[in-house]
């Protein structure tokens, strides 16, 4: 038995109720994996998670994986050119390119590649393999290009709702298009989510320079909590930091708006968990 674990982050507050929580769920996970006689193998981010408090008494094997020079595997990212690298013991074992940009990528592609050669695949098989991977639907994915006012709009969908994972991609997708600006339509995923990381996803879109907010998506949590906040609370927090923001809705008065403030040289990216790609497809529908 392989197991992964990535990053560990303050996340779905409503069931675990605090990041120590989160932690012991892991560590517990960690300890389902068979003695390392019996082949049981984890592989853990040397940063970002906790490693120090999941790993001590395991009796599985364990490698890190990560950009840290102490790491067993060691990553190299080159972003002008989205080229990765895989070394171990100052040994370059497999190099490839990724056709998601950024370092979060550049970390679960070699995450992979560690896994796919513990399982018997060979470096020489895994470097291309990766190399022709285009992604997958709603992760960074690139939707189409608008011709608007004799220019065009960019168009990328993502399934981004956890602040990291925004500021991930914005900053990546920002660097790896170049826009004149990145207009970002977010609808949040959860009442109790944006409550309790509402600091955090405000910090999150300081690579956005306008950001469209409709209403929170409502799943899982009560009625009670459906009261304690809304998408005012990130607008005005936002605004705070000084990004141009605003709550719109429906979807369609968003699919307005976006066509009077669209410029050519635009990147617009809809993010969000819930039903939000439906804007994309509007905007891109119009001609």
């Amino acid at each position: 038995m392989i197991g992964l674990i990535n990053n560990i982050e303050e996340d779905h507050l409503d069931i675990y109720g605090s990041l120590d929580e989160i932690i012991t769920a892991f560590g517990g996970f960690a300890k389902l994996i068979p003695p390392a006689e019996k082949n049981g193998r984890l592989l853990i981010a040397h940063d970002g998670a906790h490693r120090m408090k999941i790993t001590p008494g395991l009796k599985c094997g364990v490698e890190t994986f990560g950009f840290h020079p102490e790491a067993d595997y060691q990553v190299h990212y080159d972003a002008s050119v989205q080229k990765v690298g895989l070394s171990q013991d100052g040994i370059m074992l497999a190099q490839w390119t990724i056709q998601m940009p950024g370092a979060h990528n550049a970390l679960n592609s070699s995450a992979a590649a560690i896994i796919a050669h513990y399982l018997g695949a060979p470096w020489e098989k895994i470097a291309p393999a990766l190399s022709s991977f285009l992604g997958l639907d709603r992760r960074m994915q690139k939707l189409g290009v608008r011709k608007v006012n004799g220019g065009d709009v960019i168009v990328y969908d993502d399934y981004g709702h956890h602040p990291t994972e925004i500021e991930n991609t914005l900053r990546s997708l920002r660097g790896a298009e170049c826009p004149k600006r990145l207009i970002c339509v977010f609808q949040p995923h959860q009442h109790s989510r944006t409550r309790f990381l509402l600091e955090q996803f405000a910090q999150s879109f300081s690579s956005a320079d306008v950001v469209i907010v409709p209403h929170i998506y409502f799943v899982r949590d009560s009625e009670a909590e459906k009261m304690r906040i809304s998408a005012s609370d990130l607008v005005d927090r936002l605004r705070g930091r000084g990004v141009q923001a605003m709550h719109l809705y429906p979807f369609e008065a968003i699919v307005e708006q976006l066509e009077t403030i669209c410029k050519p040289g635009d990147l617009l990216v809809i993010m969000g968990a819930g039903p939000v790609w439906k804007v994309a497809k509007a905007f891109l529908d119009r001609k």
